[in-house]
C-alpha cells in the first residue's frame, strides 16, 4: 500500500512538473509569435486596434446610449432600415441656440434658451443621416433627410474637388477634414465669367465647361462655378448658406439706442442690416450695421453691449448712375405710398431709360405733357412683400408706375427678388427637384423630393410621428424627360418670387428649387407665372400625381 502510494505521488508530480514545462514552451513560443507579429506589421496592429477603441467609444463611452438609441430608432421610423445596418459614425456635444435645436419649422415658435445636447451622424456606407438632439434623446430632429455621401461623377477631378475646398476652407475659416462635397455636375457656362460677373467686368461670351460643385459644412453650404482646369473659381453667393452667429438681444438693444443718440432718429425708424463676430486684442467683439433709408451706421461693440464704438459712417447707393438724392426721394414716395418705414425698403433695381415726353411717358389728362426724350430711370422699391415701380427723371420728378407695380395690379405681377435669408437649401445629391407647399385653410406644410432613382417622397413638416409621409416610384424615362425640361428653362429658377396680389387670401404658396434654383408662387398668381415656367409647373403637378 505505502509502496502504491509513493508510486503514485510520484508519477503525479512527474505529471504536474512536465505540464509546467510545456506550458512554458508554450508561453514562450506565443510571445515570440506575438513580439515577430507586431515587428512585420506595427501599423496595421495599432491602426486596427485604434479603429475597435474608436468605435466602441462611439458607441458606447461618451454618447448616451438613451440618445443613441432615440436616433436610430427615428432613423428605423423614417427610412424602414434595420438598426444593424445603420452605424453612429460620429457625435459631438453642442449648445443649441434655442429650443428648436436650431432646426425651427415653417411658422414654427422656438424658446430662446439655451439647450445642452448632441449632433449625431449615422451611416449606412452610402447615405448619410444628421441628427440634432437635447441631452437625453426626448427629442430629436433630423437636419438632412436626404444627403448623399461622396455620390460623385467618376470623372470628377480630384485637382478640382482640392481647389474648391481649399477655397471654402478659408472663406469659412474650417479645416479641410471637416468639409466634404457632396455634389458635382458638369456645366456648360454661358461665358468667360463661369455666369458669375464681377461689377464692371466684361466677360467673354464663348461657352465655358466647367463644375458645379457644392460644399458642405455643419451648418453652411458653399455653392461654386469651375472651369475643366480649376484655373477659375468663383463662389455662387445667392445659392451658398452659410450660417451666422445671432446677435444677442442685449446687445442688438443696446446698438440701436447709440444708433438713435447718434442719428438723431427714432429707433422704430432704424434695422439691423448685418451683424458678424470679429476678434481683437480685447477679446470678441461684434460689428455691427444700422440703416435707415440710404444710411449706414457701422458700431463695433463687446459681446455684453456696454462698450459700443461707432466705427464709420456712410451713404448706401444702390446704382452708381442713380444720384443719392433722387434714391432717397424715391424711398419717401415709396414709403407714403405702402406705409412701411423707410428703413425696411430697399432699391431692388435700376434702370437706365429714356422717356417720350416731360410726364414720362405715363398719361395724365390734367398736365400737360411736352413731347421731348426726357433721360431718367426705372426704379424698383420692394418690402419684399409688394413691388413699386417709379420712373424718374434727372431733374428729381418721381411717377409712379401703377400697372407695372405689382401692389396696385391684380393682373399682372412682377417677379420680385427673394432675400438670400429666405432662401431654402440647395438641393442634396441625387435630388432633382424639391417641392414645399404650405399656407391655404389647413396652414399644412408639406416637402415633396424626387429622386434620381425615381422615387417620389412627401412628408408633412410637422408631424412628428410621420403618419402622411408616402414613398411612390416615377418611371426612370419620365424622370430623365422632365430633366431635359429644368435643364431646358434653367433661366426661370433665378431666385425669385411672384407675389399674391392684393387681396388675395388663404392661398397656398409653392416654393420650387431645382439644381439651379428656387422659384415661388401660389395660388393666387399661378396664371401670371412666364409661359414656361408654367410648363414646368404643370409636368411637375402630372409627376407628383403619378405613381407606378
Amino acid at each position: 500500500m505505502k509502496n502504491t502510494l509513493k508510486n503514485y505521488c510520484n508519477t503525479k508530480q512527474a505529471r504536474i512538473f512536465t505540464a509546467l514545462v510545456l506550458s512554458g514552451m508554450l508561453s514562450i513560443g506565443s510571445s515570440l509569435s506575438a513580439i515577430k507579429s507586431a515587428t512585420a506589421a506595427p501599423a496595421n496592429y495599432f491602426a486596427q486596434t485604434a479603429n475597435e477603441v474608436l468605435k466602441e467609444n462611439i458607441k458606447t463611452n461618451s454618447l448616451p446610449s438613451r440618445v443613441a438609441s432615440a436616433v436610430l430608432r427615428d432613423l428605423s421610423d423614417r427610412e424602414q432600415i434595420s438598426n444593424r445596418k445603420v452605424e453612429i459614425v460620429d457625435y459631438t456635444q453642442r449648445t443649441w441656440r434655442d429650443g428648436c435645436m436650431n432646426l425651427p419649422k415653417p411658422d414654427e415658435f422656438c424658446t430662446q434658451a439655451l439647450v445642452p445636447g448632441w449632433r449625431v451622424v449615422l451611416s449606412n456606407g452610402s447615405q448619410t443621416w444628421i441628427y440634432h438632439t437635447d441631452n437625453n434623446g426626448r427629442s430629436v430632429r433630423l437636419a438632412n433627410p436626404y444627403i448623399l455621401t461622396r455620390n460623385l461623377p467618376q470623372n470628377f477631378p480630384n485637382y478640382i474637388e482640392d481647389a474648391v475646398l481649399e477655397d471654402a476652407s478659408g472663406r469659412l475659416n474650417l479645416p479641410t477634414s471637416r468639409l466634404n462635397v457632396i455634389q458635382a455636375q458638369e456645366r456648360t457656362w454661358g461665358n468667360g465669367c463661369l455666369n458669375l460677373p464681377r461689377p464692371d467686368e466684361s466677360c467673354t461670351q464663348a461657352l465655358q465647361k466647367g463644375w458645379r460643385v457644392v460644399v458642405k459644412a455643419a451648418d453652411q453650404t458653399l455653392v461654386y462655378h469651375t472651369n475643366t482646369t480649376g484655373s477659375k473659381i468663383r463662389l455662387n453667393k445667392k445659392e451658398s448658406e452659410v450660417t451666422e452667429a445671432r446677435l444677442p438681444a442685449k446687445v442688438r438693444d443696446a446698438v440701436l439706442r447709440r444708433a438713435s443718440e447718434e442719428s438723431g432718429l427714432p429707433q422704430r425708424s432704424l434695422s439691423i442690416v448685418e451683424s458678424k463676430p470679429t476678434q481683437s486684442t480685447y477679446g470678441s467683439l461684434w460689428q455691427v450695421t444700422v440703416a435707415a433709408g440710404l444710411n449706414r451706421w457701422v458700431f463695433v461693440t463687446d459681446d455684453k453691449g456696454s462698450r459700443i464704438q461707432l466705427s464709420s459712417q456712410y451713404g448706401e447707393t444702390p446704382n452708381a448712375n442713380l444720384p443719392r438724392d433722387i434714391a432717397e426721394r424715391v424711398l419717401v414716395r415709396a414709403s407714403k405710398r405702402s406705409q412701411v418705414p423707410i428703413s425696411q425698403l430697399r432699391i431692388a433695381e435700376v434702370e437706365r431709360r429714356q422717356w417720350p415726353n416731360s410726364c414720362l411717358g405715363i398719361a395724365d389728362p390734367l398736365a400737360l405733357c411736352a413731347a421731348v426724350v426726357v433721360p431718367g430711370w426705372e426704379v424698383s422699391v420692394s418690402d419684399r412683400q409688394q413691388r413699386l415701380v417709379y420712373r424718374v427723371s434727372e431733374s428729381g420728378t418721381v411717377i409712379l408706375d401703377e400697372k407695372a407695380s405689382s401692389a396696385d395690379n391684380n393682373t399682372q405681377i412682377k417677379p420680385i427678388s427673394i432675400p438670400r435669408s429666405e432662401l431654402p437649401l440647395p438641393l442634396d445629391s441625387g435630388v432633382i427637384f424639391r417641392q414645399i407647399s404650405s399656407g391655404g385653410f389647413a396652414g399644412r406644410t408639406y416637402e415633396t423630393v424626387l429622386l434620381d432613382d425615381g422615387r417620389l417622397i412627401r412628408v408633412r413638416i410637422g408631424d412628428s410621428n410621420d403618419s402622411e409621409r408616402s414613398v411612390r416610384r416615377i418611371p426612370l424615362e419620365q424622370v430623365q424627360r422632365f430633366q431635359r425640361l429644368l435643364e431646358q428653362q434653367s433661366d426661370e429658377f433665378n431666385n425669385v418670387s411672384y407675389p399674391a396680389p392684393r387681396g388675395a387670401a388663404d392661398y397656398i404658396t409653392y416654393t420650387l428649387t431645382s439644381r439651379d434654383g428656387t422659384v415661388k408662387y401660389n395660388d393666387a398668381s399661378q396664371n401670371s407665372l412666364p409661359e414656361d415656367l408654367r410648363v414646368i409647373v404643370n409636368t411637375w403637378k402630372r409627376i407628383s400625381t403619378t405613381s407606378q
